[in-house]
């Protein structure tokens, strides 16, 4: 069986516990959906553990990737033992270059002489071989194509240097001895082995092999893999590879930075991608390049890593100039490169340096080390494009080492679809108001009345019937009553209602029985006393059967009422009597100061045209949209739930203009979900536009759509208080990058497109939420769906492990059940491993915080292990335990029963 690759994406488990519907967290035995998901890594090779090394072949056992043997850091090619044993690359021309051979006047091909070589070291070779059986070679075949004929009219054979049995070090080996070599035609392939014979004996060292100019002159093409210090489908630009990286004095192995695979640069497995700089600052950047992978235009792509660095030398400055690290993405119109041309059709850099925003491109740490931490970042392919790849960066100004591993590249649709979304109603088909909930079969969210577009509650049917506001402190907030100075509460009047539409109500009715009733509740904490002394009751208007549209109705019959005290919660009912008939909407509910005075709070869910965990601000809603002859509903913007806005599903998000520009914002609110700083996250949707009326303008000043996202320091606002950190916005203007923050279509309508951004929460922050934004100068509609949150610090966005026979994680997984489960006070977490090597175990809660690191990075034998788990002092609830080790990730839960 041959070897194969397997990419593993694990779910992020903290959004399948907070997102899983209704009785699926339900304790013991209940099923939770917080399996691991697969999902390809476009990376073969994302974790560097593949043993061996890029774009070279092995034949024979004595072909060997020394890790001991080296001239440039940190491998070289070896041949040995008994019988022929060859390293072959196939296929020499990499990106940069279409063609081996000396360039003239605009690079264009001229003939000339190349030089063509590398470094050798010998071990106890046999001496004076007088056949090639007996002898080391390195041959060169410079082709007119790929599998073409040989522009030379021949192979270049080397015979490697024999004359002594061992050397001392590496030494150079060129063609000199052979005598000089022209190219008379372009070569637009080539073909480089390291052979030795079946009679040789001993050990050959091959390192930095290259093709020059002869004394320094034209380019002739950069021969990448040269150097052999990266694993399978890597390679790197450093300066100084085009010669095979000089002796130099002054400089470790010829190069001014080292850039290879590294067991002291693993996160996860045993390898990782070590940089580091051996020279002053400023001499030398390298880039490590992955393969190129299919993209689609127009599907986003998540671009994941795990990243560290030391010892850099001016800390204060990191961030700044080229004292950076970071990432590049180039997008090409071809899979290979190599003879089918570079191809490259641009692409962008990423700098870790703070500059569009710290919570979207963040700053690495200012101080000289760090620990690991995750970075991801979405970029979208260009146009034209059908492959992509990644190169991971050292620019010039900086000092010490960076590691870099568990890359991951992957489509944002595939990792949309693996992984659960932190949002319980991210499509918006949820058919319950939000933050309200129903009593009684009565109780039905109409589509067919309303106010303010697009819903309303309605009341009606036989029997009692409520829809029921609990907690109507939200976002904005943290108290109702009026303000001051300096918005401190000061005790005054307030004014409570809303607008009401009868439709065939019994009229005049005596009891509360018979009535339509509104109430509202100021309490001193949620569940707490009530400030007013009792609540306030509106016994709705009922003189008339049915009403021909929406009256606003208030307190004005009942008397003035005052709030003495902060109400730092409130409770809103909307109710029908038993015995009451006919039906009742409620519309733009309003808490409001008389007269327009001082702000007295917002009552949000009050227009009810979002559905459930949804809510916005739009202006006008602190005082229930008041009439206007020149706005349809009274609202400047529409915000709410429609079919018309469907992508998939039933209902989608539609935010429409109505007033004229300049007159009037909107966002649409999320619920708060968790986040953990250094847990970057996902936030995806789709959007589109019709009918804006200077499509010219759009993505320039507030002619814009777009989102922000905020940062929390808990997670349910209402009475806990507002809790803002921070936050940030995203506008679709292309001012960043357009690669990574895209800009709307210049166009009156648009069609479908997915955007997506990943966000760093900010330190403190335990909750955040989404507002999808539709700013002031917009007009005409905005549609948004298929919105998701993903928390990918807690998924194994991993790595290739090279599975041989045998090989690879055992049948079932690694991971075994915890006993006992449900547990009280302890338990056992066990797991099985198949090979040696440094294992993660941790647990975390549904908050995705982690609460017990029971191994860190030890190093394990094969066989099965077991961990004591002691949960005292934790409470009851459902926890994940997860493992990391040999490259992956898995997670099972946990429930505590105390």
């Amino acid at each position: 069986m041959n070897a194969r690759l397997r990419s593993l994406l694990g779910a992020a488990f903290a959004g399948a516990l907070l997102a899983a519907p209704a009785g699926a967290q339900n304790g013991a035995g209940g099923a939770l959906a917080s399996d691991a998901a697969a999902v390809a890594n476009k990376l073969s090779n994302g974790g560097f553990e593949v043993q061996k090394p890029s774009y070279w072949a092995p034949t024979g056992a004595g072909a060997t990737w020394s890790a001991t043997q080296f001239r440039s850091e940190s491998r070289s090619l070896a041949l040995g033992g008994a019988g022929a044993a060859a390293w072959t690359m196939g296929e020499a021309v990499r990106n940069w270059v279409d063609f081996f051979g000396p360039r003239g006047a605009g690079g264009a091909f001229t003939p000339g002489e190349i030089v063509v070589g590398g470094y050798l070291k010998a071990d106890g070779v046999n001496v004076n071989p007088t056949t090639d059986a007996g002898k080391f070679q390195l041959v060169f075949e410079f082709l007119s194509a790929a599998g073409g004929t040989n522009v030379i009219g021949q192979p270049i054979v080397l015979d490697l240097p024999q004359t002594a049995s061992t050397t001392a070090g590496f030494v150079r080996f060129d063609n000199t001895a052979l005598g000089a070599i022209t190219i008379p035609a372009k070569a637009a392939s080539a073909r480089v082995t390291f052979r030795k014979g079946a009679s040789a004996t001993g050990t050959m060292y091959l390192d930095d092999a290259f093709i020059q100019s002869p004394g320094g002159g034209s380019y002739v093409g950069t021969l990448h893999g040269n150097s052999f210090d990266q694993g399978d489908t890597w390679y790197y630009y450093i300066d100084g590879i085009d010669n095979g990286f000089p002796s130099s004095a002054a400089l470790p192995n010829g190069q001014n930075v080292s850039n290879g695979v590294s067991a002291s640069a693993a996160h996860t497995g045993a390898l990782g991608l070590r940089i580091k700089r051996n020279s002053a600052s400023g001499q030398g950047e390298t880039v490590a390049i992955s393969q190129r992978v299919p993209v689609t235009v127009g599907e986003p792509v998540l671009v994941s890593y795990w990243l560290k660095t030391m010892g850099n030398a001016s800390p204060e400055t990191i961030g700044t100039g080229d004292n950076n690290v970071g990432m590049t993405a180039l997008f090409y119109n071809n899979a290979t490169g190599g003879a089918a041309g570079y191809g490259e059709i641009g692409g962008l850099d990423i700098r870790l340096n703070g500059e569009y925003n710290p919570m979207v491109i963040p700053l690495l740490p200012r101080q000289a080390a760090n620990g690991w931490t995750q970075y991801a970042f979405v970029v979208k392919p260009r146009d034209g494009a059908s492959h992509m790849e990644l190169r991971l960066r050292y620019w010039h100004q900086f000092t010490g080492e960076a590691f870099f591993d568990d890359v991951f590249i992957g489509d944002v649709s595939a990792v949309a679809a693996a992984l659960p979304s932190l949002l319980a109603n991210g499509g918006f088909e949820t058919q319950k108001p939000s933050y309200w909930e129903p009593t009684g079969a009565g109780a039905t969210w109409s589509a067919t009345q309303f106010r303010s577009e697009s819903r309303s509650l309605a009341l009606g049917g036989a029997g009692a019937a409520a829809w029921t506001m609990g907690e109507a402190v939200r976002n904005w907030v943290d108290f109702f009553g009026p303000r001051g100075a300096g918005g401190a509460f000061t005790p005054g009047e307030i004014v409570v209602g809303g607008y009401l539409k009868a439709d065939g109500v019994n009229v005049n009715p005596t009891t509360d029985a018979g009535k339509f009733q509104l109430v509202f509740e100021f309490l001193s904490a949620a569940g707490g006393t009530n400030v007013i002394g009792q609540p306030i009751v509106l016994d709705l208007p009922q003189t008339a059967s049915t009403t021909a549209g929406f009256v606003r109705f208030d307190n004005t019959a009942l008397g003035a009422i005052t709030i003495p005290a902060k109400a730092a919660s409130a409770r809103v009912t909307f109710r029908k009597g038993a015995s009451a008939t006919g039906t009742m909407y409620l519309d733009d509910a309003f808490i409001q100061s008389p007269g327009g005075g001082s702000y007295v709070g917002t009552l949000h869910g009050n227009s009810f045209d979002q559905g459930d965990t949804w809510y916005y601000y739009i202006d006008g809603i602190d005082n229930g949209f008041p009439s206007s002859a020149a706005l349809p509903n009274g609202q400047n913007v529409s915000n709410g739930v429609s079919a018309s806005a469907a992508r998939t599903g039933a209902l989608g998000l539609r935010m429409k203009r109505n007033g004229p520009v300049g007159q009037g914002e909107t966002v649409a609110i999320s619920q708060r979900v968790a986040a953990t700083p250094g847990q970057p996250v996902l936030v995806s949707f789709w959007t589109r536009t019709a009918g804006n009326a200077s499509p010219e303008t759009i993505g320039t000043g507030d002619n814009n759509i777009g989102m922000t996202t905020l940062w929390y320091n808990n997670l349910v606002a209402g009475a806990a208080g507002y809790g803002e950190i921070g936050g940030a916005d995203v506008r679709f203007n292309g001012e960043y990058n357009p690669l990574v923050i895209p800009q709307q279509p210049k166009t009156a309508a648009s069609p479908w497109t997915r955007h997506a951004v990943v966000f760093y929460p900010r330190e403190g922050s335990v909750g955040m939420e989404v507002r999808l934004r539709y700013w002031h100068q917009v007009t005409g509609e905005a549609h948004f769906d298929d919105v998701s949150i993903t928390n990918l610090g807690l998924a194994a966005l991993a790595t290739a492990i090279e599975d041989e026979e045998g090989a690879g994680v055992p049948e079932g997984g690694m991971l075994l059940a915890a006993y006992p489960n449900p547990a009280r006070g302890a338990a056992m977490l066990g797991f099985r491993l198949r090979h040696a090597g440094p294992a993660t175990l941790e647990v975390y809660n549904v908050l995705g915080q982690r609460v017990a690191s029971l191994l860190d990075g030890a190093m394990m034998t094969p066989g099965t292990h077991e961990a004591r788990f002691d949960a005292d002092g934790l409470p009851s609830g459902t926890y994940l335990y997860v493992l990391r080790a040999g490259g992956r990730m898995e997670s099972r839960t946990l429930v505590l029963v105390k």
